[in-house]
Order: C-alpha cells, then sequence, then structure tokens
C-alpha cells in the first residue's frame, strides 16, 4: 500500500510539472485600464480600452444609465438607471451584467466604499440615499438627505459620504458608522457634482448655478474658497497628488482646471460639445470627458492639458461620476474541454503568480468514487507559487454563467482522491464566481508538499449520481498517467 500510494504521488507531481511547461501558453493574463461610459439613450455602457482608445464592447443595462461607479479592486462597475430605478452591476472579467438591484426613485450619483463593502446611491425624487451591501447586493439602509441630491463620493478613509443636495445648495455629511447625516454645508447655487482630495482634507463641489467650484475645508465642514469656473460646471475630479482639479463646464464645452495650492484656474480645455461627466486614470494621466450633445469622450494629457483623441461612443453619454476603472492584473483564462467555455483564474490574496492553468476532462479520471455526478466546465488545474513555504493563498474562479444553487466546489487529487472542498470555497453573491482558500503543502495543495508552489485540480460539480459512482475503477485517473508517461 506505501508503495502504491507514493507512486500515485510521484505520478502527479510528475504530471504537475509536466503540466506547467506544456500549459503555461494556455492562460492569458491581461493589465489594462477601462473607461465605462453609460450611454443614457442607448441603455448601454460603452468599455474603452484606454490603452489604445478603442471600444472593446458594449454593455446593455437598465433603462437611462447615468451615474456610474468603480470598486477600487476593479472588479465591478455599478450603474445607477434613472429610468427604471435600479443599478446594473457589471463584472468586469468579462464584461457581464451580474445582478439589477432595485434602488429609490432616479438614481443618479453613485460611489463605492474604499473597501469595496458598501455602495451608496443617490436617488433623486426620494431626496434620499440607498446604502447597498455588495456582498448580498442588497439595499440595507435607506438615508433621508436634503431636496434632489444628485453626486456623492466617499472619502478615501471611508468613514464620511458627501451628498450634493441639487434643490436647496447643500451638502450633506453622512456618518458611514452608522449611517446618520451629521452636518449640512450651505455651498453655492445649484450645486451638481463632489469630489473629495486624495488627503481627505478638501471637498469640491461644482455649483451649476452660479460657476463656481466650493473648497470645503474637511475637518470642520466650512467653505474656505469659491472659486469662479466656465459655464454650468458638472463633472469634477481631483488628480492623484491632489495638485489639480478638472470640472466639466457643459455650456461652454470645455474644461477648467483649478491648481489647488492657490485655489486658481490655470487652463480652460476645450473638449466635445455639452461635457457633462469626468473621470480621471488611477495614474492621474489623462482625463476622461464625456460630452452629450455629440456622443464622444474626449481624452485630455494632463501633463499639458491637451485633447489627445475624441473616441465616438453611444447615445447621451452623461456617464456621470468615477467610470474609469484599473482591472486586476493577472486574470488567466483558459478554454474548458468541459462545455466549451472559458473560466478565468485571479490570485486575491498571498499569490506570487499563477504559472499555468489547464481544463481537464473529469471523465478521464478513472477513480470515480465521491465524483461529482455533473461538472459543468470541468476540472481547472492550475499551478501558482507563494512567497514562503507553507502560505496560505486564495483565488478567485471567474464562471461563464453562474451556479446552480446546489452544486459546490470540488477537488480531485490522486492521494485523496474526490473531495468537497466547501469549507475553503466562498462563492460570490451572484454564484459567478468562487474564492478558494489554499495552504502550500496542507489543504488544496495536491503535492502535498510545503514548497513554495501550490497545484490545485478542482471545479464546479453537483451531487454524484448512482451512475457516476458505479463505474468503480481506482488508481490516479488516466489523464495522469498519460501526462507522466507519454501516449502509446
Amino acid at each position: 500500500m506505501f508503495t502504491q500510494t507514493y507512486m500515485k504521488k510521484i505520478l502527479f507531481i510528475t504530471y504537475s510539472v509536466f503540466s506547467f511547461f506544456v500549459f503555461a501558453l494556455l492562460g492569458r493574463g491581461y493589465a489594462a485600464t477601462y473607461a465605462y461610459v453609460s450611454n443614457s439613450y442607448d441603455n448601454t455602457v460603452s468599455v474603452i480600452h484606454t490603452s489604445d482608445n478603442t471600444v472593446t464592447t458594449t454593455v446593455d443595462v437598465g433603462e437611462w444609465p447615468y451615474g456610474v461607479a468603480v470598486s477600487p479592486d476593479g472588479e465591478y462597475i455599478y450603474v445607477a438607471n434613472g429610468g427604471d430605478d435600479t443599478v446594473s452591476v457589471i463584472r468586469t472579467s468579462d464584461n457581464t451584467v451580474t445582478a439589477s438591484i432595485t434602488v429609490g426613485s432616479s438614481p443618479g450619483g453613485i460611489a463605492v466604499s474604499p473597501d469595496c463593502a458598501y455602495v451608496y446611491v443617490s436617488n433623486n425624487d426620494d431626496n434620499e440615499v440607498s446604502v447597498i451591501q455588495t456582498s448580498s447586493n442588497k439595499v440595507i439602509a435607506t438615508i433621508n438627505v436634503g431636496m434632489w441630491p444628485e453626486g456623492l463620493t466617499v472619502n478615501p478613509s471611508g468613514e464620511y459620504v458627501y451628498v450634493v443636495n441639487t434643490g436647496d445648495d447643500s451638502l450633506s455629511v453622512i456618518q458611514t458608522r452608522d449611517n446618520t447625516v451629521v452636518e449640512v454645508i450651505n455651498v453655492g447655487g445649484w450645486p451638481y457634482g463632489v469630489a473629495v482630495s486624495p488627503s481627505g482634507n478638501h471637498i469640491y463641489v461644482s455649483n451649476t448655478g452660479d460657476n463656481t467650484v466650493s473648497v470645503i475645508r474637511a475637518y470642520n465642514n466650512t467653505v474656505m474658497s469659491t472659486i469662479k469656473v466656465g459655464t454650468r460646471p458638472i463633472g469634477i475630479s481631483v488628480t492623484p497628488d491632489g495638485e489639480y482639479v478638472y470640472v466639466a463646464t457643459s455650456r461652454d464645452n470645455k474644461v477648467s482646471v483649478i491648481r489647488t495650492s492657490d485655489n486658481t484656474v490655470v487652463a480652460a480645455i476645450k473638449v466635445g460639445e455639452w461635457p457633462w461627466g469626468l473621470a480621471m486614470t488611477p495614474n492621474g494621466e489623462y482625463v476622461y470627458v464625456s460630452s452629450i450633445a455629440d456622443d464622444t469622450v474626449s481624452v485630455i494629457r494632463t501633463v499639458d492639458n491637451f485633447v489627445t483623441t475624441a473616441i465616438t461612443v453611444g447615445a447621451d453619454p452623461y456617464s456621470f461620476g468615477n467610470f474609469i476603472a484599473n482591472t486586476p492584473d493577472d486574470i488567466k483564462w483558459v478554454d474548458t474541454v468541459v462545455g466549451d467555455q472559458q473560466i478565468g483564474i485571479r490570485g486575491k490574496r498571498g499569490v506570487t503568480s499563477i504559472e499555468s492553468v489547464e481544463s481537464v476532462d473529469p471523465n478521464t479520471v478513472s477513480d470515480t468514487a465521491n465524483r461529482p455526478g455533473s461538472m459543468p466546465w470541468g476540472l481547472i488545474s492550475f499551478r501558482l507559487t507563494v512567497d514562503s513555504p507553507g502560505d496560505k493563498a486564495e483565488v478567485i474562479i471567474y464562471f461563464p454563467d453562474a451556479a446552480g444553487s446546489n452544486a459546490s466546489w470540488h477537488k480531485y487529487d490522486s492521494i485523496n482522491g474526490w473531495q468537497d472542498y466547501a469549507d475553503h470555497a466562498r462563492f460570490s453573491p451572484d454564484r459567478r464566481s468562487v474564492t478558494v482558500e489554499l495552504q502550500d503543502g496542507g489543504y488544496g495543495d495536491a503535492d502535498g508538499t510545503a514548497n513554495g508552489i501550490i497545484i490545485d485540480p478542482s471545479g464546479l460539480g453537483s451531487a454524484s449520481s448512482s451512475e457516476s459512482e458505479s463505474n468503480g475503477g481506482g488508481g490516479g485517473g488516466c489523464f495522469i498517467a498519460t501526462a507522466a508517461h507519454g501516449t502509446r
């Protein structure tokens, strides 16, 4: 028995090393920044690849999409649909809508907390803010604010949400700890957009009624300066270094640039017709401005405030809010041999690199004891590295469709056979991904050795059927033997 078990382990390790060399090219990773522009008249979102400023896809969302927010981890985009009172949730790994959440009436402004745990939505007709818990995609609180709330943002610490109240010329300060309004600040006429500095020390509000920007000192919630800008300022954003504020002035087709050191306008940049939404790339190199009258997005290079290009998108691209995301940079994809789909995998915690990923047909494993009766996308076998031997790690595996309610995560290795891995797998609320916990040399590591390398063949499966269990057999599975010894 000892010899047989030992040989199984050797065969599996040999197979895994073989897989690393043969299948490393099957995974394809990407590192990119995308702009998600809501086209209100079309009920779509245009996805722009910022590296070449091309529209790579168009996503159907709810009615009259308006406000857009990105999760700080880049995994999800939240779109407020003012026409049907919903928020669409777009998963960036495959640009699919994974949820539609009902909120208040005429949602507009939207923002995500720094820890990605909550989404805040201003409901213009209700004078309220809805608080969405991202783990469940459900509204868990509703907060009364001022009249006709529009733009809102969360400060960098996540302690406060700032909400512009267009109807009563004020800014509500929400304390996130208990979702209560702790301050109301009077600002300029008909305020619309709001942004906070990276330090959290200053808040900037665009006032469309009197063509100004109010600068608020955050520690005591007082207006310290009022800056005259172009006509009808709307979208507003601060550079990552906090040195400049960019404001889209809709009626003069320009963007005003404010230098924060002395709160003076240092440039006015000509863009498209009727600019509305404005967002900045995370590195601060470019500003994207959506213009609703000519259906374009102007790209401003911040080093010299030069418009490098104008991108044609859908009809009426309001795109109000922070609509630019740094998507995860280490997703690898593989075409499944079962189901003819694509599965993605990304290191979430403790992963140095994902070196290879392979799709395996579970029917090639001759050991059928405890094997799930149905595995819609087969087994995904991957090899990853961690910093030090014995380290723990987490990976996220993305599915082409939602997992069934009765499905769970299963593993296979030639030493322990088929195992239900539910104790170390957490499904996302929409069941379109699973986070799998692993430990080098421990649970989830098929080679059983603390060597800085984790090998994991696993997959989605439902309860075993009697037919699948009756096929008998035993041993390590023909795909392992073939990989180790070659075909004959």
